[in-house]
């Protein structure tokens, strides 16, 4: 038991954190608040920290197999870490003009430390109820994250969307777990692949292919991936822009690290099923198509990231329909360029919505003159997520699409390079206002208000961005090592 203890430690700290965080907000009042950020930072880097020691060198299952310790977690979980604490650096500022959140800052940085605890426990799940638990422990503080703005109606409609489907997604998760459960006898994801490949039993077994697909129409919720998208766009332009992140990034990084783990080390030959593949290539094809044409007349620029999120989202499914192995390193090495790029595009957006008090894609107009560095960052995240070189957009699409060709689905490969063409034209658009529009607002306002925070988070993302790239190597070995040897293959 002293050595299953010593594998969670990470989370534990972050976990001891987040309740100290929460404690001395509630029993010091305003006076802590300064030290909020900066002690949820340590939190996180404290976690990082204990992943090295406690982690590296004791690879292998712990609590009953129902926690796994291997390569693929130890990736996530550091890079999960690295994102919370690029998140919390954003919302320093962004705070400071949100009166509300202000008043419940410890609540605040809490929910979000417990978001990336939950994430950091799904990616080591090892079996259905770690999954399930671990995903409730991200959805939850996200639904009240997302209303956190309590006088803000936007934000209460986003958060109660967000809430109901959720609940609903969650609950047809779990019945599909059972169902699976049922047929297998087992909850442990190595027992279950172990009895399906024994058993030869997944094709023509059409209890535990509907138990897959459930669980699939779960995690399909999860990342917004159509049609079970529907609350993405009110969600994501109801919650304050922070939250908007944190949804887009940490939640998202969470949904595909379990998917992962469900189909690749549970369901390990799904791609033997036709049913199963039929389901997946819907959910691609319709989340590439819809998320694209739909973000083409979107003014508000959150509304317009969250179908580009369904798309993005569509894929990455690719690899998951191309169901060979090699193809799940692709997925984490596009989930990387995906969260450097949505981290760089929020954080030149909430510059500018703090200084011109909109969040129209409108109100970039003349920046491009007015703050040049930001635009010219903007436009190397914008110009990477059409896939683009030279930008780690571009390295993603790429081998997640060579996985489909080798997996012979060249037609669904065409189909996602027109629809990335189609994509081009909204963040074209962007890029338009930027530089060749003239901001008819307050003069007050023309220029962007930035700050050292800022600068240096947009900077580091721009960097990791153009790296990708010219140090392609270094990714896609992080890439393979952290999936393939992570999962045993």
């Amino acid at each position: 038991m002293s050595l299953d203890i010593m594998a969670i430690i990470p989370e534990i700290v972050l976990v001891c954190f987040g309740f100290l965080v929460l404690m001395l907000s509630v029993f010091t009042g305003k006076s802590f608040d300064r030290a909020v950020a900066p002690l949820a930072v340590f939190g996180l880097v404290a976690s990082a920290v204990a992943i090295f020691i406690f982690n590296f060198n004791r690879l292998g299952s712990f609590f009953n197999m129902s926690f796994m310790v291997d390569d693929y977690s130890i990736f996530f979980r550091l890079f999960t870490l690295l994102t919370a604490i690029i998140i919390v650096g954003l919302s320093v500022t962004y705070i400071k003009d949100s009166m509300i959140i202000k008043r419940n800052i410890g609540e605040f940085y809490f929910l979000i430390l417990m978001v990336t605890s939950g994430t950091m426990l799904m990616s080591a799940a090892g079996d259905l109820i770690m999954l399930f638990v671990s995903l409730e422990l991200v959805s939850m503080p996200t639904y009240i994250l997302a209303g956190y703005e309590k006088t803000n109606e936007k934000s209460n409609e986003a958060s109660l969307k967000y809430f109901i489907l959720g609940v609903l997604a969650s609950a047809v998760l779990v019945y599909g777990f059972s169902l699976i459960y049922g047929a297998t006898g087992k909850i442990i994801l190595t027992e279950i692949s172990e009895v399906i490949i024994s058993g030869g039993m997944i094709e023509g077994n059409y209890l535990l292919i509907t138990g897959v697909i459930m669980a699939l129409i779960g995690f399909g919720f999860k990342i917004a991936a159509a049609p079970f998208h529907f609350w993405a766009p009110d969600t994501y332009e109801g919650s304050p822009t922070i939250i908007t992140v944190l949804i887009t990034t940490i939640a998202k990084l969470a949904a595909f690290a379990g998917l992962i783990r469900f189909l690749y080390v549970g369901i390990s030959n799904f791609g033997s099923s036709l049913w199963i593949i039929l389901f997946i290539v819907v959910l691609s094809l319709l989340s590439m198509i819809l998320g694209n044409l739909m973000a083409l007349p979107q003014k508000n620029f959150k509304r317009l990231m969250a179908y580009s999120s369904i798309a993005h989202g569509g894929y990455m499914m690719i690899a998951f329909v191309a169901a060979t192995n090699g193809a799940q390193w692709a997925v984490f090495l596009y989930l990387m360029a995906y969260i450097m790029m949505n981290l760089g595009v929020f954080a030149v957006a909430m510059l500018v919505e703090k200084t011109r008090k909109s969040e129209e894609i409108s109100a970039f107009a003349g920046i491009g003159k007015s703050n040049p560095f930001i635009s010219i960052c903007m436009v190397i995240f914008l110009v990477s997520m059409v896939g683009l070189p030279p930008f780690a957009g571009f390295i993603g699409k790429l081998f997640v699409f060579k996985a489909g060709i080798e997996a012979n689905l060249t037609w669904l490969v065409i189909i996602a390079v027109l629809t990335s063409v189609i994509s081009l034209y909204y963040y074209v658009n962007i890029i338009k206002h930027m530089f060749f529009l003239k901001y008819d607002g307050d003069k007050k306002e023309a220029k962007i208000a930035t700050s050292k925070v800022y600068i240096a988070i947009i900077s580091f993302c721009a960097v990791g961005t153009i790296l990708m790239v010219v140090l392609p190597s270094i990714f896609i070995s992080i890439s393979e090592n952290a999936v393939v040897a992570g999962l045993g293959f």
